[in-house]
């Protein structure tokens, strides 16, 4: 995972997501292209054409000297110790709805990842990860990594992947390995058996499978008996070392499950750890 896309707001949630996504681009020796989308409302259509053209420039000139301004504060101490940058910066600014904007860059620049802040709790989808967080990992084609505000740990050395059919999401797990690699992080693949249900074994023999072709170590399965397959989610994170929750991901099926708002007291993880929301493909 070489290409990182960090669209910002410049906001605070947006520069401690930066954090997370400079020690991504330090640790894969990768390319970092910082990205913001502008717009300007038209809110009167009477509204004379030199005034809106005249507003349309202004948010341009802001939005490019933000996102320099950025990028060269990241070169300052994008240095090893013999004085070589560490990772690639690149600063793209563009004119739309962030979304359609993001889904392009990632076409053209061959994104491999996507790590972007998120919005507070409460409620709904929207207001949990925000709407261009939500609406950005329902469409990604790649892996989407959303960094709550109040996330520390930017090393993610404790992974756990929450799955419901390991077979079915293997190509959601390769790339999760990939982003492993890039943190050496050890895996936990965590599987929440519903009351009533005895499949420990055969989880157990499909892990020793999974564990076998892989060829690694660092990885462990946790299987959690419990009622509700959600709270038993949120029980394991809130007991044990988790540094990020990934998930596979199938249209908005999962993050309306997740997300609803009967169910967003339960949910508590959201506001502690990052969220890589893997698509299955």
């Amino acid at each position: 995972m070489k290409n990182i896309l960090f669209p910002t707001d410049f906001s605070q949630n947006a520069d401690n997501a930066l954090n997370f996504a400079i020690e991504f681009a330090k640790r894969s020796r990768g390319n970092l292209i910082l990205f913001h989308a502008y717009s300007v409302q038209l809110i009167d259509p009477n509204m004379p054409a030199e005034i809106y053209l005249s507003a349309y420039q202004e948010e341009e000139k802001s939005a490019k000297e933000n996102l320099e301004d950025l990028r060269n504060k990241i070169e300052r101490s994008n240095k090893d110790d013999k004085g070589n940058s560490l990772f690639e910066v690149e600063a793209i600014v563009s004119q739309g709805l962030v979304v359609d904007e993001a889904l392009s860059i990632i076409s053209e620049f061959h994104i491999d990842i996507v790590i972007m802040g998120t919005h507070g709790a409460t409620g709904l989808t929207e207001l949990i990860l925000g709407s261009n967080t939500a609406s950005l990992i329902e469409k990604s084609p790649v892996p989407v990594l959303a960094i709550p505000q109040n996330a520390e740990n930017k090393t993610l050395e404790n992974i756990v992947y929450a799955y419901d059919d390991i077979k079915a999401n293997m190509p959601s797990f390769q790339r999760l390995l990939k982003f492993a690699e890039v943190f050496d992080s050890e895996i936990t693949l965590l599987h929440i058996i519903e009351s009533g249900n005895d499949t420990q074994e055969k989880n157990k023999k499909e892990f020793e499978k999974i564990k076998t072709t892989v060829g690694t170590e660092k990885m462990k399965l946790a299987l959690v008996t419990e009622e509700n397959v959600l709270e038993g989610i949120n029980d394991y994170i809130n007991n044990n070392p988790v540094d990020i929750l990934a998930m596979a991901i199938k249209k908005r099926t999962l993050l309306d499950r997740i997300f609803n708002r009967s169910l967003t007291k339960k949910m508590a993880y959201h506001t502690k750890i990052p969220l890589l929301a893997l698509h299955k493909v």
